[in-house]
């Protein structure tokens, strides 16, 4: 089925869309903690040190049952996100979404600001959770950057796949063991010309909570399982900016199986070859 907006109603949808976001500032924003579990903990954490464009509070999941069709609220919150076609849900993400009834349609909602992979379903042992404070600051960025120009809201996370030249003055850090293909290091070297640094994933986890300056690093979300099928997703974030440079996500199989891809690769190491 396709959809054929009439010139009225692509007025109404990007003035509606323009005034979401002008407005964001003046709208307090719920972040539901429904439980004590450490991601929910971490999460109260980096919103409190963290969030800046908007006032907020915390909410329960029965108090954000309540009041979620109510518009005059957003929502910052865990969920499980499943793909039409997976059977159960694979992977955990943070979303931003605007309330209203459209929010009972997840993260298909027309009323989602932004929504992030964060770590596989299930997962309570806190191995992505250092990621919330970072994952915080992309979500305002990306509610700067739309305010700016509002044509990015109808772009999504799309935005970011392409943002690669601005690394290239930067310490690029990152670990072979997150390719899903062999290489020898030498040769993953000169695909960027001896501008990356090779190192353990534990350096790059220390990058990230120690806010390391002008640094990119690379961050891998698996499904839970790894199995064909689900989703990964790929991501270069800068651990002082907080700043989204490459986002994608592919469809695991034995032939692509999780990392990053040959055509990652080969997409990240363009602006390094000039």
């Amino acid at each position: 089925m396709i959809l054929v907006f009439t010139g009225v109603e692509a007025q109404n949808i990007l003035k509606e869309t323009r005034n979401t976001f002008a407005t964001f500032g003046a709208k307090i924003t719920k972040v539901v903690i429904p439980s004590t579990s450490l991601p929910d903990l971490m999460l109260r954490d980096a919103v409190s040190k963290g969030w800046r464009i908007s006032p907020f509070e915390f909410c329960t999941m029965d108090d954000y049952n309540m009041i979620k069709e109510d518009t005059n609220y957003f929502f910052l919150l865990r969920v499980d996100g499943r793909f039409r076609r997976e059977l159960e849900p694979k992977i955990e993400y943070l979303t931003l979404i605007k309330g209203g009834p459209e929010v009972n349609d997840g993260l298909y909602s027309s009323r989602n600001i932004l929504t992030l992979p964060l770590q596989e379903i299930d997962d309570n042992s806190g191995t992505n959770l250092y990621l919330l404070p970072m994952y915080i600051d992309i979500i305002q960025n990306h509610i700067y950057k739309v305010q700016s120009d509002i044509s990015l809201a109808f772009k999504g996370n799309t935005i970011y796949s392409n943002k690669v030249g601005e690394i290239k003055n930067k310490n690029f850090l990152f670990s072979i063991d997150l390719l899903n293909y062999k290489i020898p290091k030498n040769d993953f070297s000169e695909l960027f010309k001896g501008d990356i640094k090779l190192v353990s994933q534990a350096e790059i986890e220390d990058a990230i909570i120690e806010n390391r300056s002008n640094t990119v690093v690379p961050v891998i979300i698996q499904p839970k399982g790894c199995f064909s099928g689900s989703y990964c997703y790929k991501l270069l974030i800068g651990t002082d900016s907080h700043e989204l440079f490459f986002f994608r996500r592919h469809k695991i199989s034995k032939r692509v199986p999780l990392g990053f891809t040959k055509e990652d690769i080969r997409k990240i190491s363009v602006p390094f070859q000039f």
